[in-house]
């Protein structure tokens, strides 16, 4: 028996509400915006007291910028943790002209980051960030596009390594013995 025309929007209606309701019960939290695991202010403490070990290169003081601006945005704190990242680019060319010569290419990010407390690892992980942008024939205008891909990877990489460290936190106030064998 086919449902009348009249009654679908009833149940498409009834099925979001179910499928609302099994989230809300599940413990489902999201991970971004203001009632994220990453903005509960015992999470937002815990990343203010992360002390960033000096990076190398222009690209890794980038990247240390962005990481003070989103791990202490008011400041650090007092200095619990100590952050070591270890910080690495490469391009991948592609798109290749008949000519031999590259179209486009992806700029390649990889960082492995260690949250040290008292001498003692606490918590590593790795995270990577792959941006593109267009290889053009004027040069000039190229290394514009190089240079926005990177601004906009470094950033990627510095949100997705902040992420990570929040769910660590997040999750060793949960459950402290567990999330302390990371």
């Amino acid at each position: 028996m086919v449902p009348s025309p009249h009654l679908l929007p009833g149940l498409k209606f009834a099925a979001l509400f179910a499928v609302m309701l099994g989230l809300a019960g599940c413990g489902f939290a999201p991970l971004y915006g203001a009632h994220s695991s990453a903005a509960s202010p015992d999470v937002v403490d815990q990343l203010a007291t992360i002390a960033i070990r000096p990076l190398p290169d222009r690209e890794g003081q980038k990247l240390r910028q962005v990481l003070r601006e989103g791990l202490q945005p008011s400041g650090m704190t007092q200095r619990v943790y100590d952050l070591d990242v270890m910080f690495a680019t490469r391009i991948e060319e592609l798109g290749i002209r008949p000519d031999a010569t590259s179209s486009r290419a992806n700029l390649i990010f990889s960082a492995t980051f260690n949250l040290v407390q008292g001498g003692q690892s606490v918590f590593t992980d790795r995270a990577q960030t792959i941006v593109s942008y267009n290889i053009l024939d004027d040069q000039f205008a190229t290394v514009a596009s190089q240079a926005d891909a990177e601004n906009r990877g470094i950033k990627k990489l510095g949100e997705e390594i902040k992420t990570r460290l929040a769910v660590y936190f997040h999750d060793k106030q949960k459950s402290p013995m567990v999330a302390d064998k990371h």
